[in-house]
C-alpha cells in the first residue's frame, strides 16, 4: 500500500504540478533570472574542456572571461549541466532540474516527518511542502535553481542527521553548503543549533565538519577573493528597505509574474504562503501548546526549535523587524530582500501542519486527510504554471551568441573584476561596436579562463582530501556495525 501512494506521489507532481516542466514540449516559460540558461551552457562548456570544478564562464563579458562560477553556488549547475550532458537541451535541462527538486524536496520533507509522525499524515506533509506557493514562484516567476534546491535538500538533510548515517549526512550537508549562497550560510547555524538538541550530537557535528570541508572548493575562493570584484560595491545598489513585507501578504497577494518593488501594494510578485498550509500549521501550533500541559514529547526540543525558527524567520521578512535589519545594515544589504526569508519557515510550518494532520482523532479521517490532498492540489496546483514562450523564442532571446557574450554579464555585474572601471565597463551595454582599447587594456586578473588562482588550487585539494578522508572514516565504522551485529565470520 505504502509503495502504492508513493506511486501516486510521483504521478501526481508529474501531473498536477510538473505540467510546465515537461522536457517533451515545444514551449517553456520565462522567468526572472534570464541568465540562468546561459550560466548552464557555460559551465557544461567549462566541464567539457576538463575545467573542474568551473570557475570562469569563458565567453561571457565580451569573450573575456567571467568568473561567475566562483562565486554563484555551484550545486544546481552541477544538477542540471549533468542532465544537459546526457541529451537534453539547455531549456528542457533547466526544466528537468526543476522537477527533480521538486520530488526530492517531497521525499526529503515525507522522510524528515515520518521521524516523528505517522505514514499518511507525513505522506500528505511532503506535498503541503512542496505545494508552498514560494516554490512555483521561485520555478515559474524568478527561475531560481539554486534557491529551489537548496529548500529541496534542507529536510533531507535533516532527515539523515538524525538517521546518525555520517557519510550520507556529510554529502547532503555538503550539497546544502553549496546550493545557495545567502541561504547556505544562514542554514550554517541553524544545523548546528538542531545538532545539538538531537541525540547523535558527535556523529552529527562530525558530519557538518566534513560537509564545511567538503565545500571548501566553493567557500574559500568565494569568500578569499570576493574583494577582487565590484561585488560589495553593486550589492548595496540594492536597498533592502524596499523589500519587506507586511504581515497580510503572506496570507494573500495578486499572484503576478513582475519583481519586488516598495511598499505592500505594488509588488508585481506574490509572496503567498498557501491558505491551507497557515491554516492548518495555526491550527497545528495550538494545538503543540495546548499538549504542553501533558507528558512532554522525547522530541521536545526539535518542536521548540522548528517553532522558534519559523517565527523569527517569518518576522524578520515584515517592515516590524526593520529595526533588527539596521543594527546589522552592512550585512543586511548583501541579503538584499528581506522576504527571502521566506524560505527556511517552509519546513517549520509543513512540520507543525503534519502534527495536527497526526494528532487530531476524527472519524473517516484517511479518507479526509484524501479529499485535502485532492483540494491542496486543485487551489495550489494553478500556480504551477509560467508565462509561457515557445523553446525556439527563449532561445534566440536567451542563448543567442549576443546575449552570451555581451549582455549576460551585465545582469550579473557584481562580479565584474576590478581591473575593469566598473562605470567605463557599464557605458559600453548599449553600444553596438566595443572600442578596440578596452580589448587591449581589459584583464579579468587575478581570474583566468585557462588556469586556477593558489586560493582555488588549495580549496580543491582541501575538498579531495576531505572526501578521500571521510570515505576511509565511515569503511570501518560501516564493518564495524556489521561485526556487532552479526559476530565475524
Amino acid at each position: 500500500m505504502k509503495k502504492l501512494f508513493l506511486i501516486l506521489c510521483f504521478l501526481s507532481i508529474i501531473f498536477f504540478l510538473g505540467r510546465s516542466l515537461n522536457p517533451f514540449s515545444s514551449s517553456t516559460f520565462t522567468f526572472h533570472d534570464s541568465t540562468q540558461p546561459v550560466r548552464i551552457q557555460q559551465f557544461v562548456k567549462e566541464l567539457k574542456s576538463f575545467h573542474i570544478p568551473p570557475r570562469v564562464a569563458a565567453d561571457m563579458n565580451f569573450g573575456l572571461g567571467f568568473p561567475v562560477f566562483n562565486f554563484y553556488a555551484p550545486f544546481s549547475y552541477w544538477i542540471t549541466s549533468f542532465i544537459n550532458i546526457i541529451g537534453f537541451d539547455i531549456i528542457d535541462s533547466i526544466k528537468l532540474s526543476f522537477f527533480l527538486a521538486l520530488i526530492f524536496g517531497f521525499f526529503g520533507c515525507y522522510f524528515f516527518l515520518k521521524h516523528f509522525f505517522g505514514f499518511f499524515p507525513s505522506f500528505l506533509g511532503g506535498f503541503l511542502y512542496i505545494t508552498s506557493l514560494y516554490f512555483p514562484l521561485n520555478i515559474f516567476v524568478r527561475g531560481n535553481l539554486a534557491e529551489t534546491w537548496f529548500l529541496a535538500i534542507l529536510p533531507l538533510a535533516m532527515s539523515f542527521l538524525l538517521n546518525k548515517n555520517i557519510f550520507a549526512s556529510s554529502m547532503l550537508l555538503f550539497f546544502l553548503f553549496t546550493s545557495h549562497n545567502i541561504l547556505s550560510l544562514i542554514s550554517i547555524p541553524l544545523i548546528l543549533i538542531f545538532v545539538l538538541i538531537i541525540k547523535n550530537k558527535k556523529r552529527s557535528l562530525l558530519a557538518i565538519l566534513f560537509g564545511l570541508l567538503l565545500s571548501a572548493y566553493f567557500w574559500l575562493p568565494a569568500l578569499m577573493e570576493m574583494n577582487y570584484t565590484w561585488a560589495k560595491e553593486v550589492a548595496t545598489l540594492t536597498n533592502f528597505r524596499g523589500h519587506f513585507l507586511c504581515v497580510d501578504q503572506l496570507w494573500q497577494s495578486s499572484w503576478g509574474f513582475g519583481g519586488s518593488t516598495s511598499g505592500c501594494i505594488n509588488d508585481g510578485m506574490s509572496f503567498m504562503i498557501g491558505k491551507i498550509q497557515l491554516i492548518l500549521f495555526g491550527l497545528g501550533v495550538l494545538m503543540f501548546l495546548k499538549s504542553l500541559r501533558k507528558p512532554k514529547y522525547d522530541d521536545i526540543f526539535i518542536f521548540w526549535f522548528l517553532f522558534i525558527m519559523t517565527f523569527i524567520h517569518l518576522f524578520l521578512t515584515t517592515y516590524q523587524s526593520k529595526f533588527i535589519w539596521e543594527i546589522f545594515a552592512p550585512i543586511s544589504s548583501v541579503i538584499q530582500f528581506p522576504w527571502r526569508l521566506i524560505g527556511p519557515p517552509l519546513l517549520g510550518i509543513t512540520f507543525f501542519s503534519t502534527f495536527f494532520l497526526d494528532k487530531i482523532k476524527i472519524p473517516f479521517k484517511n479518507l479526509l486527510l484524501t479529499v485535502l490532498l485532492i483540494v491542496l492540489f486543485i487551489v495550489n496546483g494553478k500556480y504551477f504554471k509560467g508565462q509561457e514562450i515557445t523553446k525556439n523564442q527563449f532561445e534566440k532571446k536567451f542563448l543567442s551568441r549576443e546575449y552570451i557574450e555581451i549582455k549576460a554579464a551585465y545582469a550579473v555585474a557584481e562580479y565584474l573584476p576590478k581591473t575593469i572601471d566598473y562605470k567605463y565597463w557599464r557605458s559600453l551595454e548599449k553600444k553596438k561596436s566595443i572600442p578596440l582599447e578596452f580589448f587591449a587594456k581589459a584583464s579579468i586578473e587575478p581570474f583566468d579562463k585557462n588556469k586556477e588562482t593558489g586560493i582555488e588550487k588549495i580549496g580543491n585539494i582541501v575538498s579531495l582530501l576531505t572526501f578521500i578522508l571521510l570515505f576511509i572514516r565511515t569503511v570501518p565504522l560501516r564493518g564495524t556495525v556489521l561485526e556487532k551485529k552479526h559476530g565475524r565470520p
